[in-house]
């Protein structure tokens, strides 16, 4: 593979291993493979096979062959991860992934497990095959509602193995199973051919989803409503009067809250003026302390006054003593007082106690005046004495009369606290009933639901218009490769989602021309998704496309109708080799048939022929037997 070329898967070997069985494989080419021969071989078992190794929750066919066989195998070349072998057991689940070509080694450990569903939490199979074509976490719409489904390698697989029942069956081509439905199917066709998902559809519920959500609902408001009602008889055994109970509790607090707010009001008066008197007491104590200050200061001035004049006075008699003797005979010259020319400082003395005289005079009125502050402030100090008592006295009354009322204050606030407790107990049952009737309320609306369904063709699904008619253009042009008699036109149906012919539906043809018609589809999806660049595992295994040329008398298909028979006559099946092995670059085929290609296929194709268990020479078939002949 080139860098140039589309990335495609490519199947390398299936094979089939047990512990006391021989080996059962098949190789593949990269271009064409055909496996054709005789009946009850194995062919069916390998298209099977290979379905179920890319990822079928069916299990593998219970026949005789497979018994003792343990493994499936298949080597396959991926874009991404080059050459891998995958193993799973023959009985189903996970499988083991290795980065090599087949070994048959049930002990070597896989270098990854990859769980068989899509959905499982770790790498599943799925998205390990989707990885290697770039698609990832794609959603596909399953019905008109939007409802959405990941798009797994399995809605694959329909484009890649179709098996010889739905080869020739009558259905769309687009089916992936019986279960998944028509919306589905054609919205995965839309994802491939055209590489769009429905991730941007907003999901609406179906009207079934609808109603049960609904119903759902319903019970739950019943279980509420029941619960509600429950707990009303409980806790409001007297519910119908509680509306007049919680009127009556109200009238009555109305009531206390008076009482109360003049209880309060008086305690709050009372606290007022004993706050009053006793900030009043407080001063005149201070006023008391700082008398009491100023006297014993006032005490200690009067002292010094006593003092003072006390000093005074002595210095007074000791002048006057000295003038006593100042008009005598001098000791010394015998002269007379009236001959001395000497006064002896006498002068100064006199002066001196005169000046005494006067400092013992002003110290006398200053201490005079001393007693008066004296007097004065002891009578302020005897007076704030018996304001004191007298306030003393008030803070008392006050603390009897604040005593008193506290009582009348605390009695009534715990009777309206129970009353507005009652008061409260009452509107929890007053919103309790509210509660049961918008419950109820809303019970009856959800009774007179009416779901609303999408209105049939408001959603698109599928393709149609311009996609349908290229793709019906392309499934036309391998008609017309496989010189299909009278190079038919060809037309996309969006009813059926199927091709018509010249505008004859395909289901009206027989089984032969429904099974090339089917084969044209697959080959016509595989070719536009490569001219638009879009993924697709590249691979187209077909079941059987040629019935038209079975023989009537041995096939269990029985008589061949005229279209068959035409079909037959044109030659058609050499043409449509020729033109598988003219894409055997772009795709890998595998093609199960009854004939042998009409003509050696080269070097670009496989041809494995199975002879049967009777048949001489040889392959017998898938799984190896004994050569009755040997």
């Amino acid at each position: 593979m080139t860098a140039s070329d589309p990335p495609r898967f490519v199947l390398r070997r299936l094979s089939l291993t047990g512990p006391r069985v021989p080996l059962a494989e098949i190789g593949f080419v990269p271009g064409v493979n055909v496996v054709w021969g005789a009946s009850n071989a194995g062919k069916t078992f390998i298209m099977k096979a290979l379905d179920f190794m890319t990822g079928a929750g069916s299990p593998l066919p219970d026949i005789e062959e497979i018994q003792g066989y343990e493994r499936a195998w298949l080597e396959i070349d991926l874009p991404k991860s080059g050459r891998v072998t995958l193993v799973r057991s023959v009985s189903g689940g996970a499988f083991g992934s290795y980065e090599a070509g087949i070994a048959h080694d049930p002990d070597a450990e896989p270098a990854r497990t990859l769980a068989a569903d899509h959905r499982a939490k770790g790498e599943s199979l799925s998205s390990f095959l989707l990885s290697e074509l770039d698609v990832v976490d794609r959603r596909i719409a399953r019905n008109q509602n939007s409802e959405k489904s990941s798009f797994t390698f399995r809605h694959f697989a329909p484009y890649v193995f179709t098996e010889e029942t739905n080869m020739m069956g009558e259905w769309s081509p687009t089916r992936i199973s019986a279960q998944s439905g028509d919306t589905f199917d054609r919205n995965v066709l839309k994802f491939i051919v055209t590489g769009v998902d429905d991730s941007a559809k907003q999901t609406t519920r179906s009207t079934d989803a609808q109603r049960t959500a609904n119903l759902g609902k319903i019970e739950l408001i019943d279980d509420m409503i029941a619960a509600a009602e429950d707990e009303l008889a409980r806790r409001w055994p007297d519910s119908a009067d509680l509306e007049g109970q919680e009127e009556r509790i109200a009238d009555s607090i109305g009531g206390l809250q008076q009482t109360l707010s003049a209880h309060q009001l008086r305690l709050d008066e009372l606290r007022r003026d004993r706050r009053a008197a006793v900030e009043t007491a407080t001063e005149a104590q201070e006023r008391r302390s700082d008398i009491a200050i100023t006297l014993d200061r006032f005490a200690l001035l009067d002292a010094v006054y006593e003092s003072d004049v006390a000093r005074l006075q002595a210095l007074e008699e000791g002048g006057a003593a000295l003038l006593v003797g100042a008009r005598r005979t001098c000791p010394l010259c015998g002269a007379d007082p009236d001959d001395q020319r000497h006064a002896h400082g006498f002068d100064e003395i006199e002066v001196t106690q005169e000046a005494t005289r006067a400092e013992i005079a002003k110290i006398r009125l200053e201490r005079s005046d001393l007693r008066k502050a004296v007097a004065s402030l002891e009578a302020e100090r005897a007076g704030l004495s018996r304001r004191a008592e007298r306030l003393a006295a008030e803070v008392a009354q006050l603390g009897k009369a604040i005593e008193a009322t506290k009582p009348l204050e605390a009695s009534s606030r715990l009777a309206y606290e129970s009353l507005d407790r009652a008061r409260h107990e009452a509107r929890r049952g007053l919103a309790h009933l509210q509660s049961i009737e918008a419950l109820r309320a809303r019970r009856s609306r959800l009774a007179a639901f009416k779901p609303t369904a999408v209105a049939r063709g408001s959603v698109s699904v599928g393709i149609g218009g311009v996609v349908g008619h290229e793709l019906a253009t392309t499934i036309q042009s391998v008609l017309h490769a496989w010189r299909f008699p009278g190079l038919p036109t060809v037309s996309f149906d969006p009813g059926s989602h199927d091709i018509l012919i010249n505008g004859k539906d395909r289901r009206a043809n027989g089984k032969g021309v429904r099974a090339l018609m089917n084969a044209a589809f697959k080959i016509g999806v595989l070719l536009h998704c490569r001219s638009k660049d879009l993924p697709h595992p590249g691979i187209i295994a077909l079941d059987s496309p040629l019935l038209s040329y079975r023989d009537a008398l041995t096939s269990r298909y029985g008589a061949v109708g005229a279209d068959e028979r035409q079909v037959a006559e044109s030659g058609l099946n050499a043409h449509f080799y020729r033109h598988l092995l003219g894409l055997a670059e772009t795709a890998q085929f595998i093609v199960i048939e009854n004939d042998a290609p009409p003509f050696d296929l080269g070097d670009a194709a496989r041809v494995t022929t199975f002879v049967g268990r009777q048949g001489t020479g040889g392959r017998k078939g898938f799984f190896p037997v004994s050569d009755p002949a040997a």
